[in-house]
């Protein structure tokens, strides 16, 4: 009955990371489309545009930031694998929970706090971005950034509820395909 409802929570997390990888992988092409967009205006029309660099930096932000959770659940983040890859699935499962309640779990709620906290100032005083002469509104940006924070945390939350599983039980909540899990592409 319990491992049901955790099961559930935590598939229900990971279905979320996975929605949000494919959703966002669409802006790739909308990064493709500003800056192909912006070289054509300039090189060939000789006609460079205000708007494009700004928003080239804002959705490749946005992609960044909207898929660390995914990039969790797939295990695609970079860590130092040199003594990590030697160690036993429990090793490894005391390794992840202790060093993301001692590290991660921290950082990760001073960036959700801080985050909301600029993205409601920006709104509150029209903040803009002034690396352009375009002047964007900065609070959109913002609150993207801090909405990818809280879903790495939320992600975080489901690996952590993992491991703590697999160290209690003996056996993993969740059955996943480890042969090609990196290697599949968004």
């Amino acid at each position: 009955m319990v491992k049901e409802i955790i099961k559930k929570f935590v598939t229900g997390i990971d279905k979320m990371s996975d929605f949000m990888g494919q959703v966002v992988k669409y802006l790739i092409l909308v990064l493709i489309f500003v800056l192909c967009f912006e070289v054509v205006s300039r090189y060939v029309f000789d006609k460079p545009t205000i708007w494009a660099m700004e928003t080239s930096k804002m959705v490749f932000g946005a992609i960044g930031s909207l898929c660390w959770g995914y990039t969790l659940k797939i295990g695609g983040h970079v860590r130092v694998d040199l003594f990590y890859t030697m160690f036993s699935k429990k090793w490894k499962a005391i390794v992840d929970v202790t060093l993301t309640a001692l590290f991660l779990l921290p950082i990760e709620l001073i960036l959700i706090y801080t985050g909301y906290k600029w993205a409601f100032f920006a709104l509150k005083v029209n903040e803009r971005m002034v690396d352009s002469s375009w002047l964007p509104p900065s609070a959109p940006f913002r609150f993207v950034l801090a909405i990818g924070f809280t879903l790495f945390f939320i992600q975080t939350i489901a690996e952590i509820i993992k491991d703590i599983y697999f160290l209690i039980m003996k056996e993993s909540l969740i059955e996943v395909d480890d042969t090609n899990k990196k290697e599949v592409l968004i």
